[in-house]
């Protein structure tokens, strides 16, 4: 009900007659809206746009709600901003503010601790909404430019290069992390924009725009069935074909045993656990250190930490611990949020996501070198998008998984990526376009 006052209030402010609207679909399943308005003033532009949209994950209805008001210059770089995202779990917001060479992004969520990140700007920075209105005043062969995403602070190299004009009508491909978007113009308008994972957004009248089908589950929608049931305890070979580049396959107990351009032969290996300490080298350090999200320096993280470890110096029994606090203390549902280990340490809620930045933050002020994994895991015919963690302990890496509660993690994990939030957005380039075979296990 909460979600729902707030969306109430802020398309108050922002319905007016000028509004644009744009239907969002997954794969032709009506999932969400766009409404946009834009003016000019004085050569700067201002946008006021909300973003609405609804899906299901694991059968549990979500809705996420993004409203951003952003005031840039004649050439559409950011000068300033303000942003709000809110679903159930969690409700952020945030300011921007821009110069010639830098952005400053600074977000709060409600229980979280303020997060300010400095952006150097070496080509021009444009969000999604601003590119596609310069493209619409400007027709351009190709542009090399920063994009970011406000809700996560990340920002990726990108360009857009003119592929098609005939009869005023322009498309464009827009290239970033891997991924291929095509935004079509005509008459200086957006007419549509079809991107990764299946999403397409296409212009419409209000009422079309605002319509929703019944809600789509992003977790069955995107799953991954095998060739063959997985059952493998020791060893897995698999064949992994689709869109491959970029991605960090060699982790942990995954090993590459070959590939060409569209696939990759990769075996894991049920690893030998050795429990003693290792020695921290120049480039494990960064696996000890606090970040934005994974607060493992804070007193109230030290604090646990050592309350949950006491009495043991033996950094497998250190795991162990961890899992099974954050097994009888933090409970398990489905969540839409960007989480901070602070926060879901408050909230005491959360999914794979939210397990895992507080395990890492745990494990860190433990002493341990940890890092979050995103990838996929296998469960009943398919495998399912998931985070988890993996640990640094006697000279070797591990796959933890907290919630499931392994340590080693079992052979069904298969790593895409590792990183804090800004790291994970990487495997958007693979979601919907893998396959996956199983040449041996046992």
């Amino acid at each position: 009900m909460k979600l729902f006052l707030y969306l109430a209030i802020i398309l108050s402010q922002v319905v007016k007659p000028d509004t644009v609207w744009y239907g969002t679909y997954l794969m032709g399943n009506k999932i969400g809206y766009v409404s946009l308005i834009s003016s000019l003033e004085n050569s700067n532009y201002t946008f006021d746009e909300t973003n609405v949209l609804q899906v299901k994950m694991l059968g549990v209805s979500k809705q996420v709600l993004l409203s951003t008001s952003l005031k840039t210059d004649a050439s559409f770089q950011i000068l300033s901003g303000k942003f709000t995202m809110i679903t159930q779990d969690q409700r952020i917001s945030g300011t921007l503010s821009g110069s010639k060479n830098s952005l400053t992004l600074k977000f709060q969520t409600e229980r979280g601790t303020p997060i300010s990140k400095e952006i150097e700007l070496t080509k021009p920075l444009f969000v999604e909404t601003t590119l596609r209105k310069y493209l619409e005043k400007n027709k351009v062969k190709r542009l090399e430019f920063m994009l970011l995403d406000i809700p996560t602070a990340t920002v990726t190299e990108a360009s857009c290069e003119l592929i098609s004009d005939k009869g005023g009508e322009e498309v464009y491909k827009l290239s970033y992390q891997g991924t291929e978007n095509f935004i079509k113009i005509k008459n200086g308008a957006l007419l549509s924009q079809e991107g990764p994972m299946g999403i397409r957004m296409v212009k419409e009248d209000k009422k079309e725009a605002m319509k929703f089908a019944s809600s789509v589950d992003i977790t069955e929608f995107y799953s991954i069935k095998t060739d063959i049931p997985i059952r493998a305890s020791k060893y897995l070979r698999l064949k992994i074909a689709g869109v491959l580049g970029g991605l960090e396959l060699e982790k942990g107990p995954q090993k590459i045993l070959g590939r060409s351009k569209n696939y990759v032969k990769l075996e894991i290996v049920k690893p030998d656990l050795t429990c003693s300490t290792s020695s921290i080298t120049n480039d494990l350090k960064k696996y000890l250190e606090p970040d934005q999200y994974i607060q493992s320096d804070h007193p109230e993280i030290v604090k646990l930490a050592q309350i949950i470890t006491r009495g043991t110096q033996d950094p497998c029994k250190k795991v162990q611990t961890i899992i099974k606090w954050l097994n009888e203390n933090i409970e398990k549902v489905p969540s839409v949020t960007i989480p901070t280990a602070l926060e879901v340490l408050s909230e005491k809620r959360g999914d794979c996501n939210e397990h895992a930045v507080l395990f890492a933050a745990l494990a860190r002020a433990s002493g341990i070198p940890t890092d979050i994994v995103v990838g996929l895991i296998y469960q009943d015919g398919a495998y399912y998008y998931h985070a988890w963690n993996m640990v640094y302990i006697g000279g070797k890496w591990y796959f933890v998984d907290p919630i499931f509660g392994e340590f080693p993690a079992s052979l069904y994990h298969l790593a895409l990526a590792t990183g804090s939030i800004e790291k994970q957005t990487d495997i958007m380039q693979v979601v919907g376009n893998l396959q996956v075979f199983v040449e041996e296990q046992r």
